[in-house]
């Protein structure tokens, strides 16, 4: 059974809630840990999907055509980073506009996923779902089906569904793999679709987690970030909860990855879910 793996495509100080108008300073390093990453997936043929940040696509144009002509499916990761619910409609939705332009004139292709920065659409900010659909995304991997101090939905659907709005519009939504717990414990699920998480359990855990997801019979999605796989990155001060889980074990995510990889098969959301994506398109 075919899953999906995806990559959020962002550097370092772009995932620890670094405001954009600070990042100057900062060493670029996605582009060689990116190019890590595509050299393992294809040693092990894995088709992705890559949501790229908008500002990623725009300092890195060149690593956008590189990860396009491997023949994995770019995405859109929004440009800022802000979480979702920090954003007014507005600017979320002059953002996503931007970034999904961005990714479509240097692929020639229609960008029809979304992912969003720390997995922020929630019940604060469900309003940011029928934006996504008036801009053409077919579908979304952002509600996590978790507790998390930063996101969560715990009460979500665990699996793929369609969710439509008042006037009719339909779209995918894809939530990352988690495992439920037994009553009676309802809503409870443990986190095990990869980024921290991969880090922090020992790979036997994740690897249990993820086969008695799939003896369910149920879809899994597994994603990671680039500087997961780059264990150099500076380490600067962060409050501890972020440090925690940023830093935590970055050793050891290749090699985990390789062992993913060897155990289970993985492909894009455009190829797993092209069925139903031609589906919505139509």
């Amino acid at each position: 059974m075919p899953h999906v793996f995806s990559v959020d495509v962002e550097d370092w100080y772009q995932g620890i809630e670094i405001p954009m108008d600070q990042w100057e300073g900062f060493e670029r390093r996605v582009k060689a840990s990116m190019g890590d990453l595509l050299d393992l997936m294809a040693r092990y043929g894995v088709t992705a999907t890559c949501f790229v940040l908008g500002k990623v696509a725009e300092e890195h144009p060149d690593l956008v055509r590189r990860i396009h002509e491997a023949g994995h499916e770019i995405a859109t990761h929004g440009y800022s980073h802000e979480k979702v619910y920090n954003l007014s409609p507005e600017r979320f939705r002059r953002e996503l506009r931007h970034s999904i332009n961005l990714i479509q004139d240097l692929t020639g292709e229609r960008v029809c996923g979304h992912r969003a920065p720390y997995f922020t659409i929630t019940e604060e900010s469900l309003w940011a779902l029928d934006i996504l659909r008036d801009e053409g995304i077919l579908y979304d991997s952002s509600i996590h089906p978790v507790f998390n101090y930063r996101y969560g939905i715990p009460n979500a659907d665990r699996q793929p569904s369609v969710i439509e709005s008042d006037d009719g519009a339909q779209m995918l939504e894809v939530p990352v793999a988690t495992y439920p717990l037994p009553d009676p414990l309802p809503d409870a699920n443990i986190p095990c679709g990869g980024g921290a998480y991969l880090r922090i359990y020992p790979y036997r855990v994740q690897r249990w987690l993820l086969r008695r997801i799939e003896e369910r019979g149920e879809h899994i999605s597994v994603y990671v970030h680039p500087w997961e796989v780059d264990p150099g990155h500076p380490k600067i001060d962060l409050p501890f909860q972020v440090s925690a889980t940023h830093y935590w074990n970055l050793d050891s995510t290749l090699s985990k990855l390789e062992r993913l990889f060897q155990d289970f098969t993985f492909r894009s959301y455009r190829d797993v879910f092209a069925d139903e994506l031609d589906e919505l398109a139509a």
